[in-house]
Order: structure tokens, then sequence, then C-alpha cells
């Protein structure tokens, strides 16, 4: 039998998983909570016992991707390696994080055309736990010579989600220079991979020329 605490827990993400699918097709000012609800199956005022508005309900499912991503990456970071596979297994977590989340691309759309007002309260702080793991690594490639002296980490947080994130909010666009599908396992892996080479190639130290 579910206690009240599990079943609390499991209308909340009920909830969630709703919200989600309808902000990231309608963002927040076309989403009604009426129609969040119906999906959920529970009634509004339910809604707003749990998140209070549909601006804190908006902001709740942006921080449960956010977790995710950053979970993620940071199981990533903390498994065997040395620094370029660490950096590589990153990478690699967070485009198939994409890959395997379209409703959160989409929610990135969104905020990209509200100026990221809602996701830039809520990056920061995920910003601040994952910097030292993420300097300790490119730290460590410095000074075992395996990455360049003069990287400026947050240019290349930039330029990871950049590549990563335009192949998934620009697929519909650019699907027709491709016969296969973009999101077929085998065009995934042939993105990932040259997204890994442009990265290291920009990043690794090169051999000493005599």
């Amino acid at each position: 039998m579910k206690t009240p605490e599990s079943k609390s827990e499991e209308t909340k993400q009920r909830i969630l998983t709703a919200a989600e699918n309808i902000f990231a097709h309608k963002g927040l000012d076309g989403a009604r909570v009426d129609e969040i609800a119906r999906q959920a199956k529970i009634n509004k005022r339910m809604l707003y016992h749990y998140f209070g508005s549909k601006e804190k309900l908006y902001q709740a499912v942006l921080k449960k991707n956010f977790t995710k991503i950053y979970t993620t990456g940071m199981l990533a970071a903390t498994q065997g390696g040395g620094p370029k596979q660490k950096a590589e297994q990153i990478i690699r977590r967070y485009f198939y994080f994409l890959a395997d989340n379209p409703e959160f691309v989409r929610l990135m759309g969104w905020e990209t055309m509200q100026d990221g007002k809602y996701a830039r309260n809520l990056l920061p702080e995920y910003l601040r736990e994952c910097w030292p793991e993420l300097s300790s690594i490119l730290e460590t490639g410095v000074r075992e010579g395996v990455f360049r002296q003069d990287i400026d980490i947050r240019q290349l947080l930039v330029s990871v989600n950049a590549l990563c994130l335009f192949y998934f909010t620009r697929r519909g666009m650019l699907q027709f220079i491709w016969p296969e599908d973009m999101t077929s396992p085998a065009m995934l892996e042939q993105r990932l991979e040259h997204i890994l080479e442009l990265i290291f190639n920009g990043i690794l130290r090169k051999p000493d020329r005599f």
C-alpha cells in the first residue's frame, strides 16, 4: 500500500511530466494551468497546492532537467580515466541527454526567446557546484601536458553547449541536408564524433616541434 508521502511525490512527478510536455510545446505564456491539470489527471487546486503558480511550476520543470544534466555530468567527471577521457565522457553524456530529452531542447528554445529569464536564475547554482570538478579536470590536463595552457573554461563551456544544442534546436530546419534521420543512432554518433574532434583539436596540447 502506498504511503501518503509516496502518493504525494507521485502526484508531483505527474504534474511535472505534464507541465514539461505542455511548456515544451506552448511555452510559458501559451501554457494553461487547466490543460496541465487535465493532462496530469488532478484538479487545478492541487497543482497550486504543490507549486504555487504557473511560473513556479515552470521553474520546477527547468530545475528538474538541470539537476538531471548536473547529475549526469558529475557522474562522468568522477569516473576513472585521465582528463581527456573525463572531458569526453562529460560531453558525450550531455549530447545524449539532449538527444533523449527533446522536450528539454524545446524548453531551451522558449527560454532563448525570453532571454533566459528563468534559466539564468537557476543555472548559477549548478555552475558553482560543478565548477571545482570541471576546473580540476582542466588543470590536471594542463599539468600532465594533455591540454593547452591558455584554455578559457568559460569559452569552452559555451562552445560545447553551442555545438551540442544547435544540432537539436535546428534539426527540423537542417534535416534536408542529410537523407538519413538526424536522430538515428548512426547519425547521432557521427555528429558527436565530429563535435569531439572539433573540441579536442582546439584544446589538446600540440606536440612540440623542433
